[in-house]
């Protein structure tokens, strides 16, 4: 137990660290929760739709404190005083151990405060807990600290039970626990209770025996603990819980008189204004209870019912009445002016009594004496003083029900006694004071007002008529009255409705003299003459109109009301007009209040007042020449003219303060004509008079807020209507932002720096902040629609420090004023009401602003440096954000939270000098407090606010991204924490904990809402996205959080709960049904997304932990130990990989739920609005539709004239007899108007002008979202892509201000197109979180996939089974297909689904490499029919979007997706060679040449796409190659394929890749017809063009630099093609041709082909030393090269070159490197020895993804002589291997090596590596041979030997190496296989090497008779042996007798004594 004394409920005995054992029990009644957290929870409840169940169970269990409220705070006792001797107290359930400095404490308080010491006790532990300062118990402000903390509990109990009350009465039926509450108490006679509570606080309150100062403060909260208390009073009779008894009533009456003059008269006792103030209202409070229980009203009903006294249901009795009269009777004469109102209530309720039918003789009470004694206090001047004192108005009682019950009062004095409207009778007045301040601000009043069956208001409305009948004589009282019942909609009709039709005038009128003596009242008059009505000029009274007199005022002169039906509102305008004319502003502002009134109550007044003169009593008028022709009345052009009237004196400011509110309100609902009329009357921009005139925006407005402030002492008004009409401008008419910006700019500038300078009444200096910031949010947020004046505002609120100095000042001011309020609760709440908007506004703008910085503003602007600055004083930004974010109010805590998260991002940004692991801040006390924030706010039981609790998760998220150490240590603090309570725990169990960071109470949370994912799932999915985004990046930074990731990976109920989200999600979500979606619908699916990016991250993580995990010498101490041991349980996860979960995710994710045809109608829903808004214009009908809408309303309307569809038209029109052009122009775009009708209803526009008019608007796209518009968010949040933005349109278009008769259809028809539009952006919304979702899978797929093939990960089946594969695929096939089908029609919304096609495009990408992997390792028969199914469906939509592939840019990703999923299938089945062999696989090969057919024409045209002519082509060669014979392909390529133009763009650099066009290039020319092909192309210029654009050189050849690796290889490319066409037209008759443009070609390429054959040499002359320290490598394309380069070689030597240019040295050199060449191979014989000994420096691994394949496949050939067996070895790799690939190709290399294994592994690749040598070998001797019968030709020509000029030929045991490698790989081959025939690739072989032998055999011959070399020693023996077995193998073999007679011709030749032997075969 801590050393406070901790409340722990454990049993008795148990607290440790108590002084004694000993242990007293005191009653539970003492113990209490606090109220203070009850009373927020019914406050905010108030707010809600329901009382949670949670807060009802807890109001139950309070019941007792709740019906004993106050009283059950004890008095101090000898029990509970003996109690706190001992070391701990038991109360109830509940242990307090008792410290001694504390229970000191308590005593004092117990004495001071007159409180149970127990209960003292609890208070001063609590306190001590809140406060620091309890060093010294006997310290002053501690003491005051507990009295605020014991006030503030009592006053919060009774504002439970006052809210309980207001709770219960407002009939709602989702308060049935409240009510339930609130019944028990009344039952148990709750009232009687507090009254006797009120008279022992009176009683108390003149006897508290404590020090003088608490006596004070003691007397303030006494008196306002009685205010709540009648307040409560109040609602209990005034909501008829209770009824008011006569004895009941007889108490309070008492109680009434002893306050007054008697013992409870403790006001003499008030010091402080708080407490007289609060004295003077509970009088008041009284007063009103005892005129409220007396029943008014139910006596008005009995009266109006005519229900006698005895019958009806008053609650009172004769004799209850007596008695209560001689109560009354009491008051003393000498009484204060508080019993005048009681004596006249008294008085009118005896009226009423007497009144009643059968009246009751018993009663023989004169009331009129009771009101001629309560007429002496003057009654109403007292109850007016009571409506406007300040403590009544700024009330947060029932101010509503006491007005409503003088109300009643006031009705029931008219109904009694007569009213006289005189002069000299100043009651009416007075009354009529009353009645205004009664119905002001009262909506519910103001309709019973005009109720005509409100029999309460029925004597009051008498009081409307008698102030009528001087209208417009006297016209203040009337226009005063009508002003304070105008609130609401209702209301504010029936006060137009009653001046629109009133009956009379009232008008002086002249009598003569000899008839006046006989008039007086009521005397009828006719007028004989036509009247003027003064101050009304225009309008006359018609001769002959009927009236009588009112009142004779003179001899000749008398007040005549005039029966004259009028518009009384006309008649108010003209009169404010004439009245601003002639600068009377007192009239004036009383009518233009009135007006304000009207417009601000009900908007369609507003259009109804534009517009009077169009009203039918005007025009009646006017038609009856009552109203002269030129009276026209135009409010919005009086108003602005007379701004400039105002401004000259600034004593004008309240009148200039109601003319902006005015227009503020006409903006709202007709901007477009304020504007209009603005612009004319130049308000914004006009000088007053003359240039050297201040600006009216500048000079003399800040003139008139100068003096406002200074001089009136309240700027508040004036500021507060500037800024709503500038807030108004800003909204209608940001695209006017040239003329509005100096309003604007002044306002944001000006007064926002200043105001906070001026004066202003009580509470209305924070109201004036609240607009202030309205304006800055409204500057922030039109940013995107007005780029001019958003971004003057944008620079000002980043650079002008003026502005960040007041914001700052504000912020930190509020913020104080917040944390007093917050210890004071109870002062002052309607000011920190406002203060807590201020902030919330406040911490939204900085929000704003710094989410909605540009990359490259970071980090200068100076707000940046301000919000960052820890100098800022009083405090920090964070400081203040930290503690705003422990304040009780879920707004703030919201606005603080998000403004921290973005904080975060913004120091990570603007400080990269920070490192990476700096803490967002060092104060340990704010981390501390800021981690008890957040534990509370996600604590919470209800946990009702999500908005709250997804702002703390994003904080926290933002914190793991951008500073992963403030987190850090904000975890370390909640372990603190989790260790001090388990410490303490442990120390009361007499044990010791062990806590590691596993205990971290956040992370339990955490966990904690995991657990509950389901549920949030379906309640509140933004909490659950908000939790798995946090997760998410927990896991992107897992390293850093890897203790915290620790605790939630090895736990199994994390990974249960998370794998059941992702089925949840399939259950919950609908199939794609728009009507069925929301926005929770797309939470979901964005947190199935998340938990499929965890689950990456995740299996990432295990791939990182296994090494580790595995390392024995990574694991340190014990702690580590533990950790890297921790399970992690994910594989729970991956067990629905097998099921049908993976079919239903495919199926829902890859599904098309962009549903276009909405798209679709929401455009032309947009079109049909826009032309029906061009009908309503036409007619000058403007409505309220914004600025920038009208001004583009008016551009499309122009441009739909110009089209030439209407000149069409107008044609058409013509001649069916249709004239006039406008005529002709309205009666089309009527009928456009019912075509788009139609066309939206489903009924398509044929094609025609029509149809066009119509794809003409939707081209304009009017009303569509410009992602340009959208503010650049650098702080990444969560922003939907909408379509529409419906909020921004609704706005524009002023749509709520479309209910008057004109607009009445407008309003269907716009409310329909935001309807259509609405369900477009739900589509949208849902259709992308499903394709994020989409791609989340497939990234999850792709790692899980990936990392299945690691057996040290627990996965489930190594990865996913090829059943589950294959029905994927067919899934995503059918999906993907579906999608491009409905493609078509409405081209014009395809845009919608081109992100859709990119995802599923990839969903199918992906599922290909899952298939192509299973098939490489199980029988691909299996996989053929999908793969063909892949191929298909790309291939088909390929071919279908190509053709729309040109108009939208969009396509080409997903497009070249396809390619490259084609192109990779086609590599598959290209790499499956036996496929057409088998004749199970027929089927699916002819399939595979039809598809590949059907495609070849749309690849042709795919391959002049830039962006897809490298896949398009490389498809197509694959198609050449294997798929497709050349001579179906070839016509096909002739028609489509383009050669010359894909020729001229690949060498002119617009194709991307043109090594791939020279690999097609290739294919085709490795056919006769391909060759021809390319022949006619001219391919040698373009090869010529395209080689000399490559920087070749010698040093790229000798050099392996990666940069020039490409050249070299498009060079081998272009020599194979030219080695290519030789080939294949070595028979054409065009063949001269080609070799002539072959020889041409090769003449620039003689000396790079020469370098890079030495480049593959290393000499012989090198040294030891150097030829061990290289070992190079090479590749296969290097050797074929090589073999290219030898087969030009040979085509220049068959025609004489280079010897016929006389380069000689080239020949020479030539034939020296292939020599070595040659010596190189020959070193393989057999006879050479070990292999590692000669081939130890020369390597050749398998590098591209091809040979890799091969390397793994089992050889065919099956030699082990020769380079079969050597090959092997050299695609090993060793340490001294280079790992870059060389371009050069060492083959000869010295023989040096030391001895190594000769572990080999014969594979296909090295057989090919090994064929591939041996070609290079046949050619090399193909070459040599020629070059010998060249030399030996020359040589017959000469008839000598020239040997000086011989040609190069290689050594005879050279030649033998070579001839001893064939005849033991040859023999072995034709042993080995027998009699049987060889395969086709083992036969292929065996050929090549016998030309080899034959060719080599024919060089040894030359060489040795020409050169006179002898044969070596023993070489007959060997050579004959050797070539008799193989022989002797080949002779079963007859396709090979040609080859064997001519090996036996030569070998005869070569060794003549072989013929004596029986060689011969």
């Amino acid at each position: 137990m801590a050393s406070g004394g901790v409340v722990t409920p454990t049993p008795a005995g148990g607290g440790g660290g108590t002084s004694t054992s000993t242990s007293k029990t005191v009653s539970a009644s003492l113990w209490w929760v606090s109220f203070v957290d009850l009373s927020d929870d019914l406050d905010r409840a108030a707010a809600g739709p329901s009382v949670p169940d949670a807060l009802a169970k807890r109001i139950k269990s309070h019941h007792t404190w709740l019906l004993g409220s106050v009283s059950m705070f004890g008095k101090p006792n000898e029990a509970s005083r003996s109690a706190l001797d001992a070391g701990e107290v038991a109360v109830g359930e509940h242990r307090l151990a008792v410290k001694p400095e504390l229970k000191e404490a308590a005593f004092r308080v117990s004495k001071c405060l007159n409180l149970d010491e127990v209960q003292s006790y609890i208070l001063v532990k609590r306190s001590s807990e809140m406060s620091p300062t309890v060093h010294d118990a006997d310290a002053g402000d501690f003491l005051h600290l507990v009295s605020v903390q014991y006030y503030l509990e009592r006053q919060c109990l009774l504002k439970c039970i006052r809210r309980i009350f207001v709770h219960a009465s407002d009939g709602s039926d989702l308060t049935d626990a409240i009510q339930h509450e609130a019944s028990l108490l009344v039952n148990e006679d709750v009232e009687r209770k507090l009254i006797s509570v009120i008279e022992d606080s009176f009683s108390a309150a003149s006897s508290v025996k404590a020090e003088a100062e608490f006596t004070v403060s003691n007397l303030e909260e006494t008196l306002i603990e009685v205010n709540l208390i009648l307040d409560i009073l109040f609602l209990v009779f005034y909501d008829n819980f209770s009824r008011c008894s006569g004895g009941l009533w007889i108490t309070l009456c008492s109680i009434f008189k002893d306050i007054l003059c008697g013992s409870y008269d403790i006001g003499k006792f008030a010091v402080s204004v708080e407490a007289k103030n609060s004295f003077h209202y509970a009088k008041a409070q009284l007063l009103l209870i005892l005129i409220e229980t007396l029943d008014f009203e139910n006596l008005l009903r009995m009266i109006h019912d005519e229900v006698p006294l005895s019958v009806g249901c008053s609650a009172f009795s004769v004799g209850d009445i007596l008695e209560m009269d001689v109560e009354i009777s009491k008051l003393p004469e000498f009484s204060m002016v508080e019993s005048g109102p009681l004596i006249l209530a008294w008085a009118v309720f005896l009226c009423l009594v007497l009144s009643l039918p059968e009246s009751n003789t018993n009663l023989e009470i004169d009331h009129a004496s009771y009101a001629q004694r309560a007429f002496e206090f003057a009654p109403f001047n007292y109850l007016l003083g009571v409506l406007c004192s300040s403590i009544f108005r700024e009330s947060d009682g029932p101010v509503s029900g006491y007005r409503g019950i003088l109300r009643t009062f006031i009705s029931a004095f008219i109904a009694s006694y007569e009213i006289s409207y005189q002069a000299e009778d100043s009651s009416l007045d007075m009354i009529l004071s009353i009645l205004c301040e009664v119905y002001d601000g009262e909506e519910s009043l103001c309709m019973q007002f005009w109720d005509r069956n409100s029999f309460v208001d029925g004597p009051i409305r008498s009081v409307l008529h008698m102030v009528e009948k001087e209208y417009p004589f006297q016209i203040s009282e009337l226009i005063r009255f009508l002003s304070a019942v105008c609130h609401g909609i209702w209301p504010a009709q029936c006060v137009y409705s009653y001046l629109e039709r009133m009956n009379g005038v009232t008008t002086v009128y002249a009598i003569p003299c000899s008839v006046a003596e006989n008039m007086s009242y009521g005397h009828q008059v006719e007028s004989n003459h036509p009247v003027s009505i003064p101050g009304i000029e225009g309008i006359m009274i018609p001769r002959g109109t009927n009236g009588y007199i009112l009142k004779v005022l003179r001899e000749d002169a008398a007040l005549v009301r005039w029966e004259f039906p009028h518009s009384g509102v006309f008649f108010l305008l003209v009169t404010l007009a004439q009245e601003l004319h002639s600068c009377n502003y007192k009239e004036a502002s009383d009518i233009m209040d009135l007006l304000y009134r009207m417009m601000s109550s009900n908007k369609d007044l507003c259009f109804t007042l534009l517009h009077v003169d169009k009203s039918p009593a005007v025009q009646k008028s006017k038609n009856l020449g009552q109203i002269e022709k030129h009276v026209r009345i135009d409010i919005a052009k009086i108003f602005c003219n007379s701004i400039f009237k105002y401004v000259q004196d600034v004593g004008n400011a309240d009148i200039l303060s109601i003319t902006l509110g005015l227009l503020a309100e006409m903006i709202k609902c007709a901007p477009y004509h304020v504007f209009d009329e603005a612009f004319e009357c130049n308000i914004f921009t006009s000088q007053l008079n003359g240039p050297s005139s201040d600006w009216i925006l500048s000079g003399a407005l800040s003139r008139m807020l100068f003096a406002a402030s200074e001089v009136n002492g309240d700027c508040s008004s004036l500021t507060t209507s500037v800024l709503d009409f500038a807030i108004q401008v800003l909204r209608k008419g940001a695209a006017a932002d040239d003329i509005i910006s100096p309003l604007v700019i002044f306002s944001v500038q000006y007064i926002m720096v200043n105001h906070m300078n001026w004066k202003h009444k009580k509470y209305s200096r924070w109201k004036t902040t609240l607009r202030v910031f309205e304006l800055v949010k409204s500057c922030i947020h039109m940013k995107s629609f007005s780029s001019k004046l958003g971004g003057i505002i944008w620079e000002i609120l980043l650079y002008d420090s003026s502005v960040h100095s007041v914001l700052w000042s504000i912020l930190s001011l509020s913020t104080r004023l917040l944390g007093h309020s917050y210890r004071s609760k109870y002062h002052g709440l309607k000011d920190i009401e406002d203060v807590q908007l201020v902030l919330c506004d406040g911490l939204d703008i900085i929000y704003y602003i710094l989410s909605n910085l540009l990359e490259d503003f970071l980090p200068n602007p100076p707000f940046v440096t301000m919000v960052l600055s820890s100098s800022l004083k009083p405090f920090s930004l964070i400081t203040a954000l930290t503690s705003l974010l422990s304040f009780r109010n879920s707004d703030i805590q919201v606005a603080a939270a998000r403004a921290l998260s973005v904080l975060c991002f913004v120091v990570c940004k603007a400080q990269p000098q920070m490192t990476e692991n700096a803490s967002f801040t060092g104060d340990v006390s704010e981390i501390r407090r800021l981690e008890a924030s957040i534990y509370c706010i996600l604590d919470e039981e209800e946990k009702t606010n999500d908005c709250l609790v997804v702002a703390v998760f994003n904080l926290l998220t933002s914190a793991a991204r951008y500073q992963p150490a403030f987190l850090t240590s904000l975890i370390e603090q909640s372990v603190k924490s989790t260790d001090h309570n388990t410490s303490a725990s442990n120390q009361t169990n007499g044990c010791s904990g062990h806590t590691s960071k596993r205990n971290a109470r956040l992370v339990d949370q955490i966990l904690d809402y995991v657990v509950r994912s389901i549920e949030l799932m379906n309640r509140s999915p933004s909490v659950l996205h908000g939790i798995l985004d946090l997760l998410k990046a927990l896991w992107e930074s897992s390293i850093q959080f890897l203790f915290v990731l620790d605790k939630l990976r090895s736990s199994l109920t994390f990974w249960h709960n998370l794998s059941r989200c992702i089925r949840a999600t399939l259950d919950i979500c609908p199939d794609d049904c728009v009507g069925a979606v929301d926005e929770k619908v797309s939470l979901r699916y964005q947190c199935q997304g998340k938990i499929f990016e965890i689950m990456s991250y995740e299996l990432f993580l295990q791939g990182k932990l296994l090494p580790e995990t595995s390392n024995p010498a990574l694991e340190g101490t014990k702690g580590q130990k533990e950790h890297s041991s921790a399970p992690c349980r994910s594989s729970v996860v991956f067990k629905w990989f097998d099921t049908a979960i993976l079919d239903d995710l495919i199926n829902h994710l890859s599904s098309n739920a962009y549903k276009k045809e909405l798209l679709y109608h929401a455009k032309v829903a947009a079109c049909l609005c826009t032309v029906h808004l061009i009908t309503k214009l036409s007619t000058g009908n403007t409505g309220s539709l914004s600025f920038s809408v009208m001004k583009k309303i008016q551009i499309i309307s122009t441009k739909l004239l110009q089209h030439h569809a209407i000149a069409a038209l107008l044609s058409q029109y013509s001649l069916h007899g249709y004239r006039g052009e406008q005529d002709l122009n309205n009666l089309i775009i009527n009928d456009l108007y019912y075509h788009i009708l139609g066309e939206l209803e489903g009924r398509q526009i044929s094609s025609g002008p029509f149809q066009e008019l119509l794809s003409f608007l939707l081209e304009f796209k009017l009303f569509e979202h410009d992602p340009s518009e959208q503010l650049q968010k650098t702080f990444p949040v969560a922003n939907a892509n909408f379509l529409f933005n419906i909020e921004h349109i609704h706005d524009e278009l002023g749509v709520d201000f479309w209910t008057n008769s004109d607009w009445k259809l407008s309003k269907e028809i716009a409310e329909k197109m935001l309807d259509i539009m609405r369900e477009a952006n739900l589509m949208k919304c849902y259709a992308d979180a499903k394709l994020s979702t989409l791609r989340s899978f497939l990234t999850f797929l792709s790692v899980y996939t990936g990392v299945s093939s690691n057996r040290n990960l627990d996965l489930q089946d190594g990865g996913i089974s090829v059943a589950t594969t294959q029905s994927a695929v067919k899934c995503a096939c059918g999906s993907f297909q579906s999608t491009v089908d409905s493609l078509l029609p409405q081209v014009d919304t395809n845009e919608v689904l081109f992100p859709l096609l990119s995802g599923q495009v990839e969903l199918l990408l992906t599922l290909a490499r899952i298939l192509f992997h299973q098939a490489k390792h199980k029988k691909s028969n299996h996989f053929y029919p999908d793969i063909v199914l892949l191929m298909r469906t790309s291939g088909a939509s390929i071919s279908f979007l190509v053709d729309l592939l040109s108009s939208t840019h969009a396509l080409k990703q997903p497009v070249k997706a396809l390619l490259v999923l084609l192109l990779s299938s086609y590599e598959f089945m290209y790499s499956k060679a036996d496929i057409k062999d088998q004749s199970d696989n027929l089927n699916i090969f002819g399939e595979l040449a039809v598809l590949s057919v059907s495609l070849l024409p749309v690849l042709c045209k795919l391959a002049e796409n830039k962006e897809c002519s490298d896949l398009a082509v490389a498809s197509m060669d694959l198609i050449l190659k294997g798929f497709v014979p050349s001579k179906v392909c070839l016509p096909i390529l002739q028609k489509h394929f383009h050669l010359q133009a894909i020729l001229h763009k690949s060498q002119n650099g617009d194709l991307l890749s043109t090594q791939v066009i020279l690999n097609f290039l290739l294919t085709l020319g490795r056919t006769k017809d391909g060759a021809i092909i390319l022949q006619s192309a001219n391919i040698f210029a373009f090869l010529n063009i395209l080689l000399c654009q490559l920087s070749m050189d010698d040093s790229c050849l000798r050099n392996s630099l990666s940069a020039q690796v490409k050249d070299v290889n498009q060079w081998g490319l272009g020599l194979a093609i030219v080695a290519s066409l030789n080939h294949c037209l070595d028979d054409e008759i065009s063949h001269n041709n080609v070799a002539n443009s072959t020889i041409s070609f090769l003449s620039g390429q003689v000396p790079l082909m020469s370098s890079y054959l030495s480049a593959q040499s290393v000499t012989a002359h090198q040294s030891k030393k150097r030829a061990l320290s290289q070992k190079s490598q090479t590749s296969l394309s290097a050797l074929r090269l090589t073999e290219n380069i030898l087969i030009l070689l040979c085509i220049l030597s068959k025609y004489h070159f280079p010897r016929d240019t006389g380069k000689k040295e080239v020949d020479s050199e030539l034939r020296e490197v292939i020599i070595h060449l040659l010596a190189f191979i020959s070193k393989g014989s057999v006879k050479t020895g070990s292999s590692s000994i000669w081939n130890s420096f020369f390597f050749c691994p398998a590098a591209i993804k091809e040979e890799l394949a091969l390397n793994e496949k089992p050889p065919l050939i099956r030699s082990k002589h020769g380079w079969f067996k050597f090959a092997a070895s050299c695609t090993l790799s060793t340490a001294g291997a280079s790992d870059c690939p060389s371009t050069a190709l060492p083959l000869v290399i010295r023989d040096k090596a030391s001895g190594h294994s000769d572990s080999t592994r014969q594979t296909r690749f090295t057989e090919i590596l090994a064929v591939q040598i041996y070609r290079i070998a046949f050619l090399i001797m193909k070459f040599l041979c020629s070059q010998a019968k060249e030399a030996l030709k020359r040589a017959e020509e000469l008839q000598f030997l020239d040997l000086a000029h011989f040609p190069e030929l290689p050594m005879p045991d050279i030649l033998h190496g070579l001839q001893d490698q064939v005849v033991s790989i040859v023999t072995e081959l034709f042993e080995a296989n027998g009699s049987n025939t060889l395969n086709s690739e083992t036969e292929r072989v065996c050929h090549l090497l016998l030309v080899t032998l034959e060719m080599s055999l024919y060089m040894e011959l030359c060489v040795s008779q020409s050169c006179g070399i002898r044969p070596v020693l023993g070489r007959f023996e060997d050579f004959c042996k050797g070539t008799k077995s193989m022989l002797q193998a080949i002779e079963k073999h007859n396709s090979f007798k040609p080859l064997v007679r001519s090996l036996t011709q030569i070998t005869t030749l070569l060794y003549p004594g072989l013929g004596q032997t029986n060689f011969v075969i």
